[in-house]
């Protein structure tokens, strides 16, 4: 049973067995739109700047979010501002209409009665009281079951949340120990320092004459060598990242002087190259670069404490080889740098068409790799302190944990679901 206002992830929640939907929705559709009468009867009697603070704070919940809540905080207390206001006018009124004794010769057909504007003015009165205390979104009583997740101590829904994450390195380790105990190895590329130029230079490209297909850089603007903290395939992944981003740091009208190796010459020499703008206006030299890749070896292990050690080994490169790329992805794109160098997106689609050409390939060795890989990427990034994910439920228990009291289940649930609805435009964007 998950909460109707929960469409994405809301769970971890279970309604009382006598939970009627169908009022609740009632309610809260009728509560909505007290909410916006009300919200029209203080619009009224507001300046210019409240109005449109009133309509960014009905309508927009980017705007909310942005003012790190302030724009609601502020929308509450005119609420209650206006309800207070209107028990004060109320209670005024009652009082004055209480005070005010009608004379006896009133009752008569000639009488003159002045009491009809006062029964007026007490009715709107209690009729806008009566609106705006039924604004108030009904209250949702949750099962208090102590067995539920939502109702466990913090610790213990740290522990489950955890799990995921936990199992998916787990499932890694898995795949990596079978392959160095009872299946082929480990795949280890072997690579040489620099990184190639991978494909046929075009005739408009800035580099054309200057370099071909199969020369290698080994260094970028006098620099010797191009380094890198980390081995194997992402040592000289990191090298191509370097690369790229030195040519895209070249201002307009410099060159950028690239020491190479022109195809099996042992003799290097140095070459300048004047980078053009391309469409994303980023400096670019118009040649395709890859690894210097030289073989690859398989490695299985000698025993079981060998294959323990180096199926973690691998775990642990794969996993902080994701989470640096995804963190850089992460930066770029809030900061407006765009992706990071050499780097690229794939949604759904892309990891499914991905994993259907593994799997055609035959390779059992290759499924296993792409296996482990995929399970990386999910622990990785279900991790991400974000709303929806196993790290941000994470985070709303440690804020439990830290205030010493729950956190408003509702307020979870509509958190989780703009989290949600905005990380399925990014998988659809990235398919």
């Amino acid at each position: 049973n998950f909460s109707p206002g929960a469409i994405p992830l809301g769970g971890y929640v279970r309604f009382p067995e006598n939970y009627n939907r169908t009022l609740t929705f009632e309610q809260e559709d009728s509560a909505r739109r007290a909410r916006n009468k009300a919200r029209q009867l203080r619009i009224e009697n507001s300046n210019a700047l409240e109005k449109v603070l009133e309509s960014m704070a009905a309508y927009s919940f980017i705007f909310n979010v942005l003012s790190l809540g302030l724009l609601k905080k502020w929308q509450s207390k005119r609420v209650e501002d206006q309800l207070r206001e209107a028990e004060e006018e109320v209670s005024l009124v009652t009082q004055a209409t209480t005070v005010a004794k009608k004379p006896w010769w009133n009752a008569l057909p000639f009488g003159k009665g002045d009491s009809g504007t006062a029964d007026t003015t007490s009715d709107e009165s209690l009729s806008t009281l009566e609106l705006l205390k039924s604004a108030k979104a009904p209250a949702v009583e949750y099962d208090a079951n102590p067995d539920l997740l939502q109702n466990r101590p913090a610790f213990q829904r740290a522990v489950v949340l955890s799990g995921g994450v936990i199992f998916n390195i787990l499932l890694a380790f898995a795949c990596y120990f079978g392959e160095l105990t009872v299946g082929r190895g480990l795949p280890e590329p072997i690579f040489n320092p620099g990184v190639v130029v991978s494909q046929t230079v075009s005739n408009d490209s800035p580099a054309y004459g200057i370099l071909k297909k199969g020369d290698v850089i080994l260094g970028v603007n006098e620099v010797s060598s191009i380094s890198s903290s980390k081995r194997g395939i992402w040592g000289s992944q990191e090298q191509i990242s370097n690369v790229i981003s030195t040519i895209r740091e070249t201002q307009n009208g410099e060159d950028v002087k690239l020491t190479i190796v022109h195809g099996i010459d042992s003799a290097t020499d140095v070459v300048s190259v004047s980078p053009k703008r391309n469409m994303d206006g980023q400096a670019s030299i118009g040649v395709m670069l890859g690894p210097n890749y030289v073989k690859t070896e398989m490695v299985r292990a000698s025993n079981v404490v060998d294959a323990v050690s180096k199926a973690g080994a691998a775990v642990y490169d794969i996993t902080s080889a994701t989470a640096g790329s995804i963190t850089k992805l992460l930066v770029g794109v809030l900061f407006g740098k765009g992706l990071p160098a050499g780097a690229s997106m794939s949604g759904p689609i892309g990891v499914v068409k991905a994993g259907a050409d593994v799997v055609s390939s035959s390779d059992l060795a290759a499924v296993v790799a792409f296996a482990a890989s995929i399970s990386v990427n999910l622990a990785v990034i279900n991790s991400l302190p974000l709303p929806a994910l196993d790290g941000g439920q994470l985070v709303f228990v440690l804020a439990e944990a830290v205030a010493g009291r729950k956190i408003d289940q509702q307020i979870q649930e509509s958190i989780n679901a703009a989290a949600l609805t905005l990380l399925l435009f990014v998988s659809i964007g990235t398919a």
